[in-house]
């Protein structure tokens, strides 16, 4: 929880280190959010990462969060080739460079419960649940309840509490 205490700095001016941060984040929103019982086939103990193959930051992440043990789950990054059927993925995280196919791909998730963690600037307005941005050198984050709701996941109070905004519906309530 030390990650969350204050916002995290992006000190080194490397895309290489900022994703390192990023990977610390994605692995603190899996430890705080909780999944339907449905979401997960009886037995796996696998949690998802799901990550299409031409993310330029794909080996940051995967090196970072592979194998890494959430609870009773285990952290598995799948590469997902962009024809790809996006099931059996616990969390899919859209890059930055995702425009072209980050509002259909969200579609296709509407109501599924899989968390999606993205960076661009429409990414709640078009049905994400969580966006990463930097403030200031910093990593930031901002969350759609309302997707979350509607997706079936419960997102921890101390994850919202962190947020720099949180969006209810239509609303927008500022964050910390």
């Amino acid at each position: 929880m030390l990650l969350f205490q204050a916002p995290q700095s992006a000190y080194a001016q490397t895309a290489t280190d900022v994703y390192k941060v990023k990977a610390a984040f994605l692995f603190h929103f899996a430890q705080l959010v909780d999944w339907p019982s449905d979401a997960f086939n009886s037995g796996d103990q696998s949690l998802n990462l799901c990550i299409f193959d031409d993310e330029p930051h794909l080996q940051e992440l995967q090196s970072a969060l592979e194998g890494k043990p959430i609870g009773t789950r285990v952290v598995h990054v799948r590469r997902l080739r962009q024809t790809q059927p996006l099931q059996g993925c616990s969390i899919l995280f859209l890059g930055r460079n995702e425009g072209r196919r980050q509002s259909a791909t969200l579609r296709s998730l509407h109501g599924q419960p899989v968390l999606t963690v993205g960076e661009s600037n429409n990414f709640l307005s078009e049905g994400g649940i969580i966006r990463l941005h930097l403030v200031q050198d910093k990593v930031r984050f901002d969350i759609n309840v309302g997707v979350a709701d509607s997706s079936r996941l419960k997102i921890s109070s101390r994850l919202l509490l962190l947020a720099s905004s949180v969006t209810l519906g239509d609303q927008a309530k500022g964050g910390q």
